[in-house]
């Protein structure tokens, strides 16, 4: 599902995919583009206190391993901005070797190994939940009232996972068209999904199939037919 390289790799490469990995959650820069490239010197790296973390981190783990370990703790995000692992948005490297940050990546890794299973779930809970609250098809990806999308409040609640929102979002690009007023902490979201967006390899006409099956079949008389003549 992750497009990312694997190789044994030192303790000063490991701190350049952290910083790497950082900086294209936190600024501009676009790890998947520039392939995990991060300019950092060695003199300076070997001043840091924090040397013993990455000398452990380069022994347990692979570079594409180390990859996927940085992103899932990333995208460990609270609202505020900060990395929940850590409490801070300057996550402490510290706790990368804490019990929660493995648990964080073995979280992540299953919800990847089930990825379509998770968006078949995923898309009957939005879906019944749009039924309750008497949305059309596309209110469920739109504000209404001011409020965050459905799909969104569901994902923060804890009730589908990111990487369907971020499947969504692939195949509507809804996310540049949510408007709220909320300039706080939606930010922070947006960015999340959207920087979470490139490591994700999605066969995209397969989950249009799947959700296209799914609404035909159980939800046809509420949002099926919707789907069918407006969204194609």
């Amino acid at each position: 599902m992750i497009h990312m390289s694997s190789k044994k790799i030192d303790d000063f490469e490991a701190f350049k995919i952290f910083l790497a990995m950082k900086s294209h959650f936190n600024n501009e820069y676009n790890y998947v583009e520039y392939d995990g490239a991060f300019k950092a010197k060695r003199e300076s790296y070997s001043k840091r206190k924090d040397r013993y973390t990455f000398v452990q981190l380069s022994k347990k783990f692979g570079k594409k391993e180390l990859e996927e370990f940085f992103l899932s703790l990333f995208l460990n995000v609270t609202e505020k901005g900060n990395i929940a692992v850590s409490g801070t948005n300057n996550m402490w490297t510290g706790n990368l070797l804490d019990k929660e940050a493995t648990d964080t990546y073995k979280n992540w890794k299953k919800r990847l190994q089930s990825l379509q299973y998770n968006f078949i779930n995923d898309c009957e809970t939005i879906f019944d939940r749009g039924l309750e609250e008497e949305l059309e098809f596309n209110q469920i990806f739109k504000s209404v009232n001011g409020n965050y999308p459905l799909i969104i409040r569901l994902e923060k609640m804890g009730d589908i996972c990111v990487e369907t929102v971020v499947v969504f979002d692939m195949i509507f690009d809804f996310i540049n068209n949510v408007r709220i007023a909320d300039t706080t902490y939606w930010p922070v979201y947006k960015k999340k999904v959207k920087d979470y967006t490139p490591f994700l390899e999605v066969d995209v006409p397969r989950y249009v199939g799947v959700m296209k099956t799914l609404l035909i079949e159980d939800y046809y008389d509420n949002y099926g037919q919707y789907l069918l003549t407006d969204r194609g």
